[in-house]
């Protein structure tokens, strides 16, 4: 059954720009979040900010001259704008990942809208999200899962252990399990998680949620970061 609400205004826009993109942009359609709009621009003035406008992603594989244009005038409007494209120009975006596969797409996009348009035990909205990438320059996104949350966090401290977070100045850590599963989860299941972020450098400014997902299957952990850099975009290339 879907969640979505026609009356909420779509505020988080989804800009598919290039050859190909549309398989990507059905793709998010299909996940069918609440205040997500997603669209396919041809040209930089079928696709302007309103003044309704919080966060602009632009996807594009090709025409990066056409996606960057279009990426400069929401950041120009004060609009969250992330880039998600090898091609893309950081200048024109609050962030970018550097990615050249349109198969990556649709996780990414997931992992970044899904814990601010669902309402989360701990929750996660877009000021979070804000703080974690605007200004930032580059960001990635890293994703683990196990049948604990001990499980998932040592995963993905394995991940870590190939990034160097010396240089991260914003982590974002969202962490997802279905309420139907067999065993709630405790508090004391958390400890693992405290452990990970206690150990991170002093200078990364860390953000964590915890979140329904019923798509999840049985007593299945998903663990989401969200690494951003200011500089030194090879910090998060493993």
């Amino acid at each position: 059954m879907s969640n979505q609400n026609t009356n909420v205004p779509a505020s988080f826009r989804v800009i598919g720009v290039g050859m190909g993109i549309d398989e990507v942009i059905n793709k998010i359609k299909l996940l069918e979040l609440d205040g997500v709009s997603a669209e396919i621009a041809e040209y930089p003035y079928e696709c302007i900010p309103g003044d309704e406008d919080k966060l602009a992603i632009i996807i594009f594989t090709d025409l990066e001259e056409t996606a960057n244009r279009i990426a400069y005038s929401f950041h120009d409007a004060g609009v969250l704008t992330i880039g998600i494209s090898e091609d893309a120009d950081p200048s024109c975006y609050d962030s970018v990942m550097l990615c050249d596969s349109r198969r990556e797409y649709p996780e990414i996009i997931k992992a970044l809208l899904q814990p601010i348009v669902t309402l989360g035990m701990i929750n996660y909205d877009f000021q979070d999200l804000s703080t974690t990438l605007r200004d930032t320059e580059y960001f990635t996104v890293k994703s683990t899962s196990g049948e604990s949350v001990k499980g998932a966090t040592e995963k993905l401290k394995d991940v870590f252990h190939e990034l160097d977070l010396t240089c991260v100045d914003y982590l974002t850590l969202n962490l997802y399990f279905n309420p139907n599963r067999a065993l709630p989860i405790a508090m004391n299941d958390m400890e693992s998680l405290s452990q990970l972020i206690s150990k991170m450098p002093e200078t990364v400014h860390v953000i964590w949620s915890v979140n329904h997902d019923e798509n999840l299957n049985g007593d299945e952990i998903r663990l989401s970061a969200i690494l951003a850099v200011k500089e030194k975009r090879e910090c998060l290339r493993k």
